[in-house]
């Protein structure tokens, strides 16, 4: 049966965002007189913005922090920045464009709702993703295939029936467990150990390549 449904990551595959998180981060830590290099707050671009941040005022013994309200904080900032640099990946809004009408699409992510859609509005593709699921509408994030899961049932459709597009071994394993075949983009990772057995693609430029891989034929 062909593919009837397309499901997109967001953070590494439809925006280049990990330096955007990175940066707020350290802006927003810097109000509380900490300097956090980059390999550190890299790590909050695979985990929950609140775990990331409990295990690091446990790290550093802050007893009783606001992570809710510093998680607020910094999700302003990044609002903030992909307003001013929405920073979408070469080849996204040819290939979506050229997949609507031929399958349904979906966005499956970690980040909030509020960061996917101002993206999309920059990128004219605010009504390509009629199914969108973020951070706020799961108990658990990817590596957990519940945000996966949400998005099949919205769509109507078997996992065996849709494929999922991911740029990081977190969110293979998450659209693995939910039963879909997954396509690994390299958009922040060479090919490695993390792709699995996974089909994996540079960049979403070459058309030619990808629709064979997502079950559309020639492109």
């Amino acid at each position: 049966m062909p593919t009837r449904a397309v499901l997109f990551d967001f953070d590494g595959v439809i925006a280049d965002t990990e330096n955007i998180h990175i940066a707020a981060w350290q802006r927003t830590l810097a109000r509380l007189g900490w300097e956090v290099p980059d390999e550190v707050c890299a790590r909050a671009v695979e985990v929950d913005d609140r775990i990331f941040l409990a295990d690091l005022f446990a790290q550093r013994k802050l007893e009783q922090g606001d992570v809710e309200g510093w998680v607020r904080s910094k999700q302003e900032l990044t609002a903030s920045m992909l307003t001013a640099s929405p920073r979408i990946y070469p080849g996204l809004v040819e290939l979506v464009r050229s997949l609507i009408g031929k399958v349904q699409l979906a966005i499956v992510s970690t980040t909030w709702r509020e960061n996917i859609e101002i993206v999309l509005k920059a990128a004219n593709l605010e009504d390509a993703f009629p199914t969108v699921v973020g951070k706020q509408d799961v108990t658990l994030v990817k590596p957990d295939p519940e945000g996966y899961r949400l998005a099949l049932q919205k769509l109507g459709i078997a996992p065996e029936d849709a494929i999922a597009l991911e740029d990081s071994a977190t969110g293979l394993a998450a659209a693995r467990a939910a039963g879909l075949p997954v396509i690994a983009v390299g958009h922040r990772l060479p090919r490695g150990e993390w792709v699995g057995s996974s089909n994996f693609v540079d960049d979403l430029t070459n058309q030619p390549k990808l629709m064979p891989l997502l079950g559309l034929g020639n492109g």
